[in-house]
């Protein structure tokens, strides 16, 4: 039986795809590159910022010493309203924990910027702990050192979680820690990029997602 639900925060549980695109076309602007880079970019949404640099702008000749400082010139923090929780997830998360249900977060989003985001929504008293690249350092998704890290915080082991993400580098995470994974496809992947990494379950969207829970968590909430 499930103790503890582990969620990924940007494309689990919040739709922040719009600043996202906002910060990448200005990013693009400035370095004079056009749109062709988008696809490439959003397929590396989920992993640490400095990882997508690599993958996406190194191979076009740029190091990330002169990418980040344009990525990070976009106003940020002042662009967070563009960012709204997934239907359904308010409601599901105020359940969970209602009904007692331990939660916590792997991120790969900055600690600061994801505690803010987090107390925008009253979120922050459903989860314990955060686990963000701040925690882990060098060891990010898809690293299974974010679940470890969570599992210790209850004393669990891998089998007594599950991971919720919506990028393969969420589910790879989750099976590479021995956590069982579910996905949710209404964030930047469909269901067949998730399925491929064997998640016990995928869900479209916050109902089916919480039927799922349910079924892993033994119990009505």
């Amino acid at each position: 039986m499930t103790r503890l639900v582990i969620w990924d925060f940007d494309g689990t549980l919040v739709d922040s795809r719009p600043q996202i695109e906002a910060g990448l076309d200005h990013t693009l602007g400035l370095l004079g590159l056009g749109p062709e880079v988008r696809e490439a970019w959003l397929a590396c949404v989920g992993l640490p910022v400095q990882d997508a640099i690599e993958r996406t702008f190194v191979p076009l000749g740029l190091t990330y010493a002169e990418v980040y400082p344009v990525y990070r010139s976009f106003d940020w923090p002042g662009s967070e309203g563009l960012i709204r929780p997934f239907a359904g997830m308010p409601e599901l998360l105020a359940e969970l924990h209602a009904a007692g249900v331990r939660m916590a977060i792997a991120s790969s989003k900055r600690g600061e910027p994801l505690r803010r985001q987090a107390a925008r929504f009253a979120w922050q008293p459903y989860f314990d702990p955060i686990i963000t690249p701040d925690e882990v350092g060098t060891a990010t998704k898809p690293h299974p050192e974010s679940l470890w890290q969570a599992l210790r915080a209850h004393d669990l082991a891998p089998g007594d979680a599950v991971m919720v993400g919506d990028t393969p580098f969420d589910l790879e995470m989750a099976r590479r820690a021995g956590v069982p994974g579910i996905g949710v496809a209404h964030g930047f992947y469909g269901s067949a990029d998730l399925e491929a990494w064997g998640p016990v379950g995928c869900a479209r969207d916050a109902e089916g997602l919480r039927e799922l829970l349910l079924s892993r968590l033994g119990r009505a909430i």
